[in-house]
């Protein structure tokens, strides 16, 4: 395995693949990088602009200062509108850990790197302290989800993308592998599309859509599943099981404020943003 403490990360760093659905995906395979000593990081430019903006950069901190800080974070960089699809609660900034065949797009929450120029954190120890809500301890082939901001016809689109990660269990090290990203604006990206790790018939699970309608939150999904709905703290407030088939469920009486729900079935997850009033 290569292991690095800085890179520099454009298409051309690796093969570029076809997505196996025709989609209009880019897929970069890049040699593993790792970042395992302190202060190290790696700059990800993904859709390999002439003017070399970067649009991520990961983090590596290894018992830093005298709390011993390790621990893995991806900052959003350049465009206010570049995030990481996640919460943000509590202080805290958390990317989700998605699953291959998970939607990226517009109807996600792009909240988990706290916006431009802030930190999402992957996974962090502190003093022999582990945070709970943290999504990347020891995670292989972790999927993060990625939306960021390109200028095309004289106006700034919004596209998404995917990238894989190994973290280690001792929150010392990160390794990324590859990503990809949908080049036609504003329309989303399956966790694990165009790879060459995730075949097609993994891609192609049955959609999942939730909407809300004023109280109500409808679901429509053809096999049995949980339906949860969390606060912002990440703390389940309510549960539903799906048989399949379109169902509505009531919003139960909560304070003001957003949520999320989360259908998951063991294979597939899809989470929406829910705001009461």
């Amino acid at each position: 395995m290569k292991k690095e403490t800085l890179k520099k990360l454009a298409p051309l760093a690796g093969a570029v693949v076809a997505s196996p659905l025709g989609a209009q995906v880019k897929y970069v395979d890049i040699p593993d990088t790792t970042l395992n000593t302190n202060n190290a990081f790696f700059e990800l430019n993904i859709d390999d602009d002439t003017l070399g903006i970067i649009d991520y950069r990961f983090i590596q901190y290894v018992d830093s200062g005298d709390f011993r800080v390790s621990g893995t974070f991806i900052q959003a960089r350049s465009s206010v509108g570049n995030s990481v699809l996640g919460l943000d609660y509590a202080n805290y900034a958390y990317p989700f850990n998605l699953l291959p065949g998970d939607s990226i797009g517009p109807s996600q929450v792009f909240r988990g790197s706290g916006g431009s120029n802030n930190l999402g954190q992957l996974a962090l120890e502190i003093n022999d302290t582990t945070y709970p809500n943290d999504k990347f301890q020891g995670a292989i082939d972790g999927l993060l989800g990625l939306r960021f901001r390109a200028e095309r016809e004289d106006t700034l689109r919004d596209f998404y993308a995917w990238v894989r990660v190994d973290l280690s269990a001792d929150f010392k090290s990160i390794t990324i592998k590859d990503y990809a990203w949908r080049e036609d604006y504003g329309n989303g990206i399956i966790a694990g599309e165009g790879s060459n790790w995730v075949g097609a018939p993994e891609l192609e699970l049955p959609a999942a859509q939730i909407w809300q309608h004023q109280q109500t939150l409808w679901v429509d999904y053809q096999r049995a599943a949980e339906l949860k709905l969390f606060d912002l703290q990440g703390r389940e407030v309510q549960a539903w099981t799906l048989e399949g088939g379109k169902t509505r469920f009531d919003l139960p009486a909560l304070p003001a404020g957003i949520y999320v729900a989360r259908l998951e079935d063991g294979t597939v997850r899809e989470e929406v943003k829910v705001v009461l009033y």
